[in-house]
This record gives C-alpha cells, sequence and structure tokens, in this order.
C-alpha cells in the first residue's frame, strides 16, 4: 500500500484560517480536520501505513487552524500524540514552514481530550 497523500493548498485551501465555520466557512480547522484529516488517518491506520500532509505551497496558517485542525485530533477524535507521531509526517520543501510544523507538534502535545 502506498502511503496516503494530503496536500493542502492543493486539496484544501492555500490560505487554511480559522477554528471553524464562525471564523471561516470554506478552510477553517474544524473543516479540515473532519473531511481531510480524519478519514485519512483511518485509512493509513488501517493500512498500517503512513499520511504525508504536505504544507508545501500554503501562504499562511492562522494558529487557530492549526489548534482546532491538530490539536483538535487529541481534543475530538481521541488520537494520542504518540499515534500520531508514527502515523503523521509532514513535508515541504521551504524551510519557513518547520516553524509552523512545530507550532503544530506543540498544539497536539498540549491538548487533553475532552472525553
Amino acid at each position: 500500500m502506498h502511503d496516503l497523500k494530503i496536500d493542502i493548498a492543493k486539496d484544501f485551501s492555500a490560505y487554511p484560517i480559522g477554528r471553524d465555520a464562525e471564523d471561516s466557512v470554506d478552510s477553517n480547522g474544524q473543516k479540515f480536520r473532519e473531511e481531510f484529516l480524519v478519514p485519512a488517518l483511518e485509512a493509513a491506520e488501517a493500512a498500517n501505513s503512513t499520511l504525508e500532509v504536505s504544507f508545501e505551497g500554503v501562504e499562511s496558517f492562522g494558529s487557530s487552524f492549526l489548534e482546532e485542525a491538530f490539536g483538535g485530533l487529541v481534543r475530538k477524535n481521541g488520537w494520542s500524540e504518540h499515534q500520531l507521531r508514527k502515523i503523521l509526517k509532514i513535508t515541504y520543501d521551504w524551510r519557513g514552514y518547520a516553524r509552523m510544523e512545530r507550532r503544530m507538534w506543540a498544539h497536539i502535545a498540549d491538548a487533553k481530550p475532552e472525553n
């Protein structure tokens, strides 16, 4: 099985922003998590594979987007940081995205399951 991939800029939005539909109807973190991340992570886990998420081409990331999309995996969907580190691979060529990746992992590490 080939690894799964989500290219945020091409598959979702080059300007992902906001936590939910109140912040941004089409490009918010909740929508990205529910419609893209969770199904792809579940498929990758079932296939004993990884999920590559490309940051390349994204013009900017809002902090609330990153927290809701990635921290929400822990808070809302019950994933653990350990599980996500095994499955989720962030890719990019431009080194400026490294800061966004560090923030994303910090949101995951700080998140606590809600149930």
